[in-house]
């Protein structure tokens, strides 16, 4: 490598780090200093939650902005959230006699399944689901807190779930205290391990309690749950999804309007009078306005001129990049964004839905079902157990948890394949049936229910496994 007048100097003087020098500028360009990399310049190092606890509650507060006025960031954390959970992430437990599986599972419906497991009594948990990936989506993490309450006729069991906005934590709270070091409103004890975490006792931003100087407290880890997508090892709290995106969306925002109101001058066909006579202002005053069918008269040795806007020339294509940036920003396809499938066929569809599953269900079975789903369901096991009202302890570990199904692009050539790969022995018939968002249990009682229904009736389909010769038989014996 040649080197410029100072490395040269250097080397003379120092060949040693002379050397250094050019093995330096070998290694990695992006690591340089120059005209080419001050893009960057705003790169630095820092720990896991020091940018975090910079932005927070900016990101926070723009990512709802958003939300609130865009309807691309509107769309994109809709997309987010009903891909994610959908009509719910729901238990399959299968450790246990089926009598005890069969009770749990009755206990858990009769609690989960209606608005007894929410605090505000409004949703099912798998409508607190929704809203939980809606907040992380949007605030960047999300919190729950059990409520120990007295059971009821309608709630079997002494807990609620209540729902908070992240906001609730205090991320104030820093530094070190009796009880170990507080991290963003995380308390952890002297040795690191999450203890709990210092809440609000109401939204810090009300207005009719923000006058009244709230403080936060401390409330135990056992009855708290503070969902968020991790991101770096070490991380406390979660960011907004698509802030890579923010500025796109907001230059795309003022870029649209920019164009409108380009459009609506080049629509007013503004027109100018212009060699008018000294004595004519009073007619010069009155005529100020261009309307659709009128014809104004000019004085003499007047002409009009009329305005000439640039039209939005590539402003389809233009926009079709940046949206294809925001939604990358976000994680979905630029088709789930804009809801724009004229240029997709079958292959490309699929490749594109294959790849953005696999985001699903990272958020899936990385976060919700983990954080969420087991968590609330040791809890609702701790109630159960504790009111008598089962005897054994079931579990519902991560790998219990049936998640909502993607959707077939082509069901035809997509069941083909998943019959073929059952009979090749690649894959199980269980767990095709989890992928469509069932249990399998559950699925093979029903449809052996069903079987039994049709044969009493006389109706055969070709989606029974009952042969014509079979139902013939059937038919005589009775």
């Amino acid at each position: 490598m040649k080197g410029n007048i100072l490395d040269n100097a250097i080397a003379w003087i120092s060949p040693k780090i002379g050397v250094q020098r050019k093995l330096w500028r070998r290694s990695f360009e992006a690591g340089s200093y120059g005209s080419r990399t001050k893009s960057m310049r705003n790169a630095r190092e820092s720990g896991p939650n020091t940018d975090i606890a910079s932005s927070l509650a900016t990101l926070r507060k723009r990512s709802r902005h958003f939300n609130q006025n865009n309807g691309w960031a509107k769309r994109a954390v809709g997309v987010i959230s009903r891909k994610t959970v959908g009509q719910g992430i729901r238990p399959a437990p299968s450790v246990g006699t089926e009598k005890q599986l069969s009770k749990a599972k009755d206990l858990w419906n009769r609690w989960a399944a209606t608005k007894s497991c929410d605090w505000d009594g409004k949703m099912t948990f798998y409508g607190i689901q929704q809203l939980v990936m809606r907040e992380i989506a949007e605030a960047g993490d999300c919190v729950i807190i059990r409520r120990r309450v007295k059971p009821t006729s309608d709630n079997p069991l002494p807990i609620q779930l209540q729902v908070l906005e992240g906001d609730y934590i205090d991320h104030q709270r820093n530094g070190v205290n009796e009880n170990g070091y507080a991290r963003l409103g995380v308390q952890f004890d002297k040795e690191g391990k999450q203890i709990g975490f210092w809440i609000y006792s109401q939204h810090p931003s009300e207005q009719a309690v923000s006058w009244t100087g709230i403080n936060s407290e401390f409330v135990a880890a056992e009855d708290v749950i503070l969902a968020f997508e991790v991101l770096r090892a070490g991380q406390v709290r979660g960011i907004p999804h698509g802030v890579s995106c923010f500025m796109k969306l907001s230059d795309f925002s003022d870029y649209e309007d920019a164009q409108l109101v380009r459009q609506k001058i080049a629509s007013a066909f503004a027109g100018f009078k212009t060699g008018a006579p000294e004595d004519t202002v009073k007619e010069q005053e009155d005529f100020n306005t261009i309307q659709p069918g009128i014809l104004y008269r000019l004085n003499e040795g007047e002409q009009m001129t009329f305005s000439n806007p640039p039209a939005a020339d590539g402003y389809g294509e233009y926009s079709k990049k940046i949206l294809q940036g925001i939604a990358a920003g976000y994680e979905i396809t630029y088709e789930q964004l804009t809801m724009d499938y004229s240029n997709v066929n079958f292959t490309s569809g699929r490749m594109a839905a294959i790849e953005v599953a696999d985001h699903f269900r990272d958020l899936q079975y990385n976060m919700m079902v983990p954080q969420v789903c087991v968590q609330v369901w040791n809890w609702f096991m701790d109630a159960a157990i504790m009111t008598g009202l089962l005897g054994v302890r079931i579990n519902c570990n991560a790998q219990d948890w049936t998640a909502p199904r993607i959707q077939l692009i082509d069901p035809v050539k997509e069941t083909n394949a998943r019959i073929s790969q059952i009979s090749a022995g690649l894959t199980t018939w269980s767990e095709v049936i989890r992928e469509d968002g069932r249990d399998p249990e559950e699925f093979l009682q029903e449809y052996k229910t069903d079987m039994g229904k049709l044969k009493d009736a006389g109706v055969n389909f070709t989606s029974v496994m009952l042969s014509p010769q079979e139902m013939t038989q059937d038919l005589k014996q009775k």
